[in-house]
């Protein structure tokens, strides 16, 4: 029979013969930056996997992005967030969950913005360890960057579903699949970034596993939040100033040093300005509307779930 791959996405049970693609990556975390990944592809849903089993503890413990702190910047991209909220219906007198929300940074944002039941939660946070947060349910859950990192994804959007009343909105943020190239897996090294992303979704294998729990796409978007067009606030202009370092996320959570002498390029001043426009479109931005209760009861009552969805390519 040969070895098997299944895919814990789409259920699918991948042979070697079967035209799976396989590749190795580097870590873009500095401190393990020396260590090499085994990534494979599912042949039917196109998601991404690590191949190997690791114990995730040592490489949290000197996560990166335990350094970011609020900054104008920050809440610049932010701001676009939230207008992505809003336009999915978020009001200031509506609950939202940040689950996953690391050091609460999202959360103290909204707080700041008159959202004052905006609540976080993060196993793996002191502060918002807190299970009681997962006791409610609230009228949006944001998702952002969660759904990668853990072990059994589809578990993730059950919990999710969960967690939000009959008819709310459950917003998710994460790579996707489908713009990555494996053949050329150092160019797309910080959105493989491995070891932390464990699965990396297709579009195609999250609207189906959003469809199939009954949820409905009311926007996709696909870019990133912080693909802004504001100078230097783009996705394609941070990938050209980590690159003039050591090519690892670290850098940007450092000031700038001996390499500010590399951006002086025409070519960077182009991607700092208009950097937007020319996005990898490795990032994929989904919102989704939960059954309402009066068509929870029924899976193939036909209704408003039946409205198609919109796409934005930018905020």
């Amino acid at each position: 029979m040969g070895e098997q791959f299944t895919c814990c996405i789409c259920g699918t049970k991948n042979g070697r013969a079967e035209g799976l693609q396989f590749a190795a990556v580097r870590s873009n975390v500095r401190r393990f930056s020396r260590q090499q990944f085994a990534l494979w592809r599912c042949a039917s849903c196109r998601s991404i996997h690590a191949r190997d089993q690791i114990d995730l503890g040592p490489y949290y413990e000197h996560y990166p992005f335990k350094r970011q702190r609020m900054s104008w910047m920050l809440r610049r991209v932010y701001g676009v967030l939230l207008g992505r909220l809003r336009r999915a219906g978020l009001r200031k007198s509506s609950s939202i969950l940040d689950y996953g929300c690391g050091s609460g940074l999202l959360v103290e944002f909204l707080r700041s913005k008159g959202y004052a039941r905006a609540a976080g939660y993060d196993a793996y946070s002191e502060q918002f360890a807190d299970p009681g947060v997962l006791a409610e349910q609230y009228d949006c859950l944001m998702g952002q960057d969660v759904i990668e990192h853990v072990e059994e994804p589809l578990a993730s959007l059950r919990t999710f579903a969960g967690l939000v009343r009959p008819g709310g909105t459950i917003v998710i943020g994460t790579p996707n699949a489908e713009a990555i190239d494996l053949a050329r897996p150092e160019r797309f090294v910080h959105s493989l970034h491995q070891p932390y992303h464990r699965h990396v979704w297709s579009k195609q294998a999250l609207l189906k596993a959003a469809g199939d729990l009954g949820w409905r796409l009311q926007r996709f978007y696909t870019t990133a939040y912080t693909n802004t067009h504001v100078p230097l606030m783009n996705t394609r202009f941070l990938l050209r100033y980590l690159r003039s370092s050591d090519n690892t996320v670290d850098a940007a959570f450092e000031p700038l040093k001996g390499n500010a002498l590399k951006l002086l390029k025409p070519a960077v001043f182009f991607d700092a300005f208009f950097g937007s426009f020319f996005d990898p479109r490795t990032e994929m931005f989904a919102v989704f509307r939960t059954r309402a209760a009066e068509y929870a009861a029924s899976p193939t009552q036909q209704g408003p779930q039946d409205s198609p969805p919109e796409e934005r390519r930018q905020a």
